[in-house]
């Protein structure tokens, strides 16, 4: 996934989230974004992103990286401020102060659409503005106090901002060059900067200082107080021609009303040699402050303002309540409940293998009320499990495992009885092997109460003890049941007999008339 497919708005990078893109150059994408603190505290930004095209790109990351190394020790007042360099995920970015304000190329272009001319003290205020931030620049020292002799190598109206109250911020030191810096030299067949804007060592690919800056903040003025611009050809190759070859046009021959001090002022910024152009910055602004003195016009800040505000009507206030509705949304997104916090239901299988379930089975109710159980059509069904439907295949299985411990206790009953009656059929015969209650001719005799021997007693207790537990092993019952089962098994173990019989205190059986023996079962295993 690219850069620009990653990003949008909502989107954070470190302590910035992404509001609105605002700009796209030929490195990067600038985008509005909000810096939030603790105790509800925010600001505007402005984060400038390389672009996918170039980030594979080592030189032009070491350009963006300098960039970042070279603004972030400029401190002035007409220079944007850089706060912050981050990276996320491959994305390097660069924090910037937020400039309520337009490109100076976007002013231009509103006059000339508009037809509405710029006032020559109006220009002469923004480019003596710039002056001082591009002065700035290039006293620009390292930590040994030695001049880094920096260049910004890209002046143009693009990268010259002002701002909706008047204040000039010069920004975009991505193909500046510093001395010992290797990602500011030129690569033989390489051009860094504009076309348009470029001095004439720069066109040649020569070596470049200060006053190449100082050549095309000269092109900048003339296009600013003329509206031409001095040098522009059909295309780049023809413009990059007259750049270093022809003569500048003088502005006095379009306009004979042009002041001739301001012209002077500009034809020695465009001076083909370097040493004939103005030495600084600094020499620039002092020449228009005399410029504007010999005009007898006196300019503040607010007055650049005022005409930014009345070219570009609400331009600013639609970008203002665009940021505003950006915020807002993410806030309420924010704020929104999330479904993905909902508390989820949690699934609990082991609790349909402990709730009786009914269900079909073989065992009947007689015999469940032995073993001490309810009828199973008298056990209520077992609450619906939310994580559970009727197809799901997890929910027949633990169906099922109810019914097959019904099952195994039924087997195990009926092997009991038959362990049982076997014995039974033993110890209960006559000396002559007639078993008791058998019919002897005509008459019909009472079975006769015969002394159960302890031996066959106790082997019949060991026969039925025997095959419980195996129950017990093949479910294993929760910790009550095992409890309920401890207390019915404490003590010696004694044999109560079949239903229906008395014992005595010699351990004679003395069985009821009519009564059908059926052995008590204790924990059948559901």
């Amino acid at each position: 996934m690219s850069t620009n497919e990653r990003l949008a708005p909502g989107v954070t990078l470190g302590r910035y989230e992404l509001l609105l893109p605002i700009a796209q150059g030929g490195m990067a994408t600038v985008w509005a974004a909000r810096q939030k603190g603790s105790r509800g505290f925010q600001k505007t930004v402005a984060i400038k992103t390389m672009l996918p095209s170039l980030s594979e790109d080592p030189q032009f990351e070491q350009m963006f990286l300098d960039e970042a190394a070279l603004a972030a020790k400029i401190h002035h007042p007409n220079v944007a401020e850089t706060l912050d360099l981050g990276e996320e995920e491959d994305i390097l970015y660069i924090v910037m102060e937020w400039v309520d304000g337009e490109a100076l190329s976007t002013i231009t272009k509103q006059a000339k659409k508009l037809n509405v001319t710029i006032q020559h003290h109006i220009a002469l205020k923004v480019i003596s503005q710039a002056c001082l931030g591009l002065q700035a620049a290039h006293e620009l020292k390292d930590d040994e106090a030695e001049s880094l002799q920096l260049v910004h190598r890209d002046v143009s109206p693009q990268n010259i901002l002002v701002t909706y109250d008047g204040i000039v911020k010069l920004v975009d030191f991505g193909v500046a060059k510093a001395m010992g810096r290797a990602g500011g030299e030129t690569t033989a067949g390489q051009l860094k900067g504009k076309v348009p804007y470029m001095s004439p060592e720069q066109s040649r690919g020569g070596t470049i200082d200060r006053r190449t800056d100082i050549f095309a903040m000269g092109i900048v003025l003339y296009k600013m107080t003329t509206g031409l611009h001095p040098f522009l050809g059909e295309n780049d190759l023809i413009t990059m021609k007259n750049i270093i070859g022809r003569p500048v046009p003088s502005p006095r021959l379009k306009n004979a009303q042009f002041p001739v001090e301001l012209e002077q002022v500009i034809l020695k910024c465009l001076q083909k040699e370097p040493e004939k152009r103005y030495q600084t910055m600094l020499e620039v602004h002092q020449a228009i402050e005399k410029v504007q003195v010999s005009m007898g016009s006196s300019v503040v800040d607010d007055d650049v303002g005022t005409f930014v505000r009345s070219l570009l009507g609400d331009r600013g206030q639609k970008r203002r309540l665009a940021l505003r509705d950006a915020v807002r949304s993410l806030d309420e997104r924010a704020s929104a409940p999330n479904s993905a916090s909902q508390p989820q239901l949690v699934r609990h299988d082991a609790v349909s293998e402990l709730i009786p379930t009914r269900m079909a089975s073989a065992v009947r109710d007689d015999i469940l009320r032995v073993t001490g159980q309810h009828s199973l059509s008298q056990i209520p069904p077992a609450p619906p499990s939310h994580s559970e439907t009727p197809t799901d295949p997890g929910m027949q299985q633990r169906r099922t495992r109810p019914a097959m411990v019904v099952a195994i206790a039924a087997t195990m009953v009926a092997v009991a009885a038959v362990v049982f009656f076997l014995a039974r059929g033993q110890s209960g015969a006559d000396g002559k092997g007639t078993p008791a209650g058998q019919v002897d001719g005509a008459k019909t005799t009472e079975p006769k109460p015969s002394a159960l021997p302890t031996a066959t007693a106790s082997a019949t207790v060991e026969a039925v003890a025997t095959v419980v537990p195996t129950a017990s092993a093949t479910v294993a019952p929760d910790a009550s049941t095992e409890a309920a089962d401890d207390k019915k098994t404490a003590g010696p173990k004694k044999w109560a007999g079949p239903a229906g019989t008395s014992t005595s205190g010699s351990g004679k059986v003395t069985p009821a008339t009519g009564t059908q023996y059926v052995p008590k079962i204790t924990n059948p295993g559901f």
